[in-house]
């Protein structure tokens, strides 16, 4: 009896916990700030996955030369915040920092892959670098890689969601 309460116990708090995460998702991408950004697609294979697009942002590495940031004590796998500012139809980043911003700037939550203080560049990766397909559908994107821009909803706590791909202002629709 006693083991049979723990097991209905174990699998009650990993459906509560799945349920959790997917409320989570679902919330930014509702709730969310919509933002468009400027990608650059890398990989549109995997054996393991099958079809998806790993995708880099312009926002991906930050040149602090040109973005300020609050200083540049970088560690890998920190989490950092980047501003963001409208250009035209793209956002870009405004600036970057330890701490979430104190006003409602929006900002887009990322962790730091690696720093380089030589040349001044921040490589960041946001959790929204993977975009998967049907099968044998991957190419397509993979083609496009100029015109590729990626939709994001941004919640007001940093977090991201990528909601759609566009390739050339069409959204990329699988059959």
């Amino acid at each position: 009896m006693r083991r049979r309460l723990w097991f209905t116990l174990a699998v009650v708090l990993q459906i509560i916990i799945l349920v959790v995460m997917i409320g989570m998702k679902w919330s930014t991408l509702t709730y969310g700030t919509k933002i468009l950004l400027k990608t650059k697609p890398v990989d549109p294979w995997d054996f393991f996955r099958g079809d998806y697009v790993v995708l880099n942002y312009e926002i991906s590495d930050l040149d602090l030369k040109k973005v300020p940031a609050d200083n540049n004590d970088f560690k890998r796998n920190e989490t950092v915040y980047v501003m963001l500012k409208q250009e035209g139809r793209y956002w870009a980043a405004r600036s970057v920092s330890h701490k979430p911003p104190a006003d409602e700037s929006l900002a887009i939550k990322g962790v730091v892959i690696y720093y380089s203080d030589y040349e001044k560049i921040l490589h960041l990766k946001y959790g929204i670098e993977s975009y998967f397909v049907p099968q044998h559908q991957g190419r397509t994107i993979e083609n496009a890689r100029a015109a590729l821009e990626a939709e994001v909803s941004v919640d007001r706590r940093g977090n991201s969601a990528l909601a759609r791909l566009f390739i050339e202002g069409r959204e990329v629709k699988f059959q």
